[in-house]
């Protein structure tokens, strides 16, 4: 099973990233475009895993004790990519995601989970192999709370694919 580490948003911020996602759609030549069900930003990427891997994996979110805070995205951008670019909405540098994805790495590492070495960039994907004359730039700032954190499994459906909430946990109310 292929699982990843997520924030999930409510409806309400969910709203305007469908509707930048829709303006870009709107606005390509061509394009995959993200599902709303599955608008999300990545904390980590854990690949293929098994059940005991999962297990250890919602066992490092139990450990990470963080408080909840508010992100603010504020930024359209994209990973340029020869088959067309990827599109995303990009937080501000952020202390307090900074910090849950250091604390979220930790533990994983300590379970034995071999994770990516690049730089966290946090960005909620749009679309992929999308051809468009639009331009990257600041947009209206989107506040999204993060309040809990999300194991998920994804998995090809009809189509595109389906992400499913294995575990969660809540993040501390300050």
């Amino acid at each position: 099973m292929r699982l990843f580490i997520a924030v999930l948003f409510p409806d309400n911020v969910v709203d305007r990233l469908v509707s930048l996602r829709d303006t870009l759609h709107d606005e390509a030549v061509s394009g995959s475009f993200v599902p709303r069900d599955n608008l999300h930003l990545t904390l980590e990427f854990l690949g293929e895993c098994n059940q005991g891997e999962s297990r250890l994996a919602s066992e490092a979110l139990e450990a990470l004790g963080a408080d909840a805070f508010s992100i603010r995205m504020n930024r359209l951008g994209f990973f340029s990519r020869p088959d067309g670019d990827i599109w995303w909405v990009g937080a501000e540098e952020s202390k307090d995601l900074l910090r849950l994805h250091s604390s979220l790495s930790s533990e994983l590492s300590k379970r034995g989970f071999s994770l990516e070495k690049r730089k966290f960039r946090p960005h909620i994907t749009l679309g992929r192999r999308v051809v468009t004359a639009s331009k990257a730039g600041r947009i209206e700032p989107i506040d999204a709370p993060v309040s809990s954190v999300s194991l998920m499994l994804s998995e090809r459906g009809e189509g595109h694919m389906v992400y499913t909430e294995l575990s969660s946990v809540r993040l501390i109310r300050c």
